[in-house]
């Protein structure tokens, strides 16, 4: 924007002001009053920076600043007055005794040098006040994207913050399971936590990470998860990944792969989970199919989800899709779209 506001000035010190000198012709006066042709071209340059730098961004303040601006405004009118007086006064102390006949000739030229000087004098302003509305408009836009981004990125900390304790409690309920039943299995389950636990905290401040990472949490989490299942579970996980640096947002597909573990397993009934990942070109698709019971589902609240909802409406605004629900042979779906990029 600074080499832009550059350009214009010497667009302006250039180009703009030169021409319209030669479209509105005052060079007349560099032959007659060559001292005021070349102070009023100067004021004529200082206006234009003192209104573009001075004046018109701190009008849009209250206060002080404001009375500032409106005083340099006065001051400018009162210079320019000046100039436009000298015009009027000067040529009659050339008239004698003799050329009174001239005086209305004399008059009507006095008046257009006076009309000369404020037409330059608006034009100017007018130009200044078109650049600083528009530099001040880019601005303004500019100030709203931050505020904007700054509310979107507090917001993506707390729904992070939400799910990380999600994820703590869902595991540590299935090591406490797994200490309950003496299980042998409590010490890899405990060095897995850790991994885990690691992968979580290194990642904690990442807006994005690559897919392979996200591949192998995914596929260290459902390791864990099957430590505590036993033979009426069936789990699998599938995937197909053509970019493995592709960027994707931490924590975001494990939510529905916590959530199918969380209402889709039974100790005494038949379940099942089945979970895809294809990547192609841009586009990532992933996509759960897991069994529900009646009872898992009375007393879901699925808080991840509709917080992975929420990151997914400021991470992919129009670039997602996310579609779920149950079925009618107690069936959960998920399928989710991103339109993704390389890392």
């Amino acid at each position: 924007m600074k080499n832009v506001s550059r350009y214009i000035d010497l667009a302006f010190c250039l180009i703009f002001l030169p021409l319209m000198i030669l479209v509105f012709p005052v060079e007349r006066w560099w032959g007659t009053y060559p001292v005021f042709f070349s102070s009023f071209i100067g004021w004529l340059y200082i206006t234009y920076f003192v209104y573009k730098y001075f004046v018109i961004p701190r009008l849009f303040h209250a206060g002080r600043q404001r009375i500032y601006a409106l005083a340099a405004i006065a001051a400018s009118l009162l210079i320019t007055f000046f100039f436009s007086s000298y015009e009027i006064t000067s040529p009659l102390y050339h008239i004698n005794q003799h050329e009174r006949e001239l005086y209305s000739y004399l008059i009507w030229g006095v008046r257009q040098n006076q009309q000369a000087v404020w037409l330059h004098y608006i034009v100017v302003v007018i130009f200044c006040f078109a650049v600083g509305m528009l530099n001040e408009a880019y601005r303004q836009r500019l100030a709203r994207k931050e505020v904007e981004y700054e509310r979107n990125k507090a917001e993506l900390a707390l729904y992070k913050a939400q799910i990380n304790p999600h994820f703590l409690f869902n595991t540590l309920n299935t090591i406490y399971g797994l200490l309950i039943m003496h299980s042998d299995k409590t010490e890899t389950t405990l060095e897995q936590f850790i991994n885990l636990t690691k992968y979580m905290y290194n990642n904690a401040n990442h807006e994005f990470i690559s897919l392979s990472e996200e591949v192998e949490y995914i596929s260290q989490y459902i390791d864990l998860q099957k430590l505590r299942l036993n033979e009426f579970a069936d789990v699998s996980f599938s995937y197909e990944v053509e970019s493995p640096e592709m960027s994707v947002p931490p924590m975001m597909l494990i939510t529905f792969v916590e959530n199918a573990f969380k209402y889709g397993i039974s100790s005494n009934e038949p379940c099942f989970i089945h979970i895809h990942l294809e990547q192609k070109g841009d586009t990532l698709c992933f996509e759960v199919v897991n069994s529900v019971f009646e009872r898992n589902v009375k007393n879901s609240k699925r808080m991840g989800i509709e917080n992975c909802r929420k990151r997914l409406s400021l991470l992919y605004p129009g670039r997602h899709r996310l579609d779920l629900g149950c079925s009618r042979d107690n069936t959960f779906h998920v399928r989710l779209e991103l339109k993704c990029a390389p890392l």
